[in-house]
């Protein structure tokens, strides 16, 4: 299947929710695409962890490396969001492309914030895969570029000169 570049920025574009109070929120999330935006917009650039609540599952089967799997779904979220925002200070996170296909979203996103201890600017690239049933998240994958951080921050060694 061929994708046009106009489509795909179609696809891509924000959708504007105006709403207040959580029970709006959710009935104006209508599809997985607005469900996972609000993961990366409400959760992870503003720290709102409600929205944990409003789109994760109870039995979320979570695959990213060192998260919790032995709590609730909302919990699990949340917790990735905090630990997140801890880890680079002012985060924001800025979906740089994004598929839905079926009942899963895929995306690739760039963070972006200060290093807590430094003080330094800090980007990396983020992948997330998102499973969803029934209006709710039930499965996902995480992969965030840890070593680019770890470059950044000066916890490894600056990565080798290209020739």
């Amino acid at each position: 299947m061929s994708i046009t570049r106009r489509k795909f920025i179609i696809v891509t574009a924000g959708f504007a929710v105006a709403a207040t109070g959580a029970t709006n929120r959710v009935m104006a999330m209508s599809t997985n695409l607005e469900r996972f935006k609000a993961i990366i917009e409400r959760g992870f650039s503003q720290g709102d962890l409600t929205v944990a609540d409003e789109v994760c599952a109870e039995k979320l089967i979570e695959h990213e490396y060192l998260s919790k799997t032995d709590v609730p779904g909302p919990q699990i979220l949340k917790a990735q969001i905090e630990d997140a925002r801890r880890s680079i200070k002012d985060l924001k996170l800025t979906i740089e492309a994004i598929v839905e296909t079926g009942d899963t979203i895929w995306a690739r996103s760039k963070a972006m914030g200060l290093d807590p201890r430094s003080g330094k600017p800090v980007v990396i690239d983020v992948i997330d895969i998102c499973r969803f049933a029934d209006g709710k998240l039930v499965e996902h994958w995480g992969v965030p570029d840890r070593f680019a951080l770890l470059h950044q921050i000066g916890a490894l060694p600056p990565p080798p000169k290209r020739m």
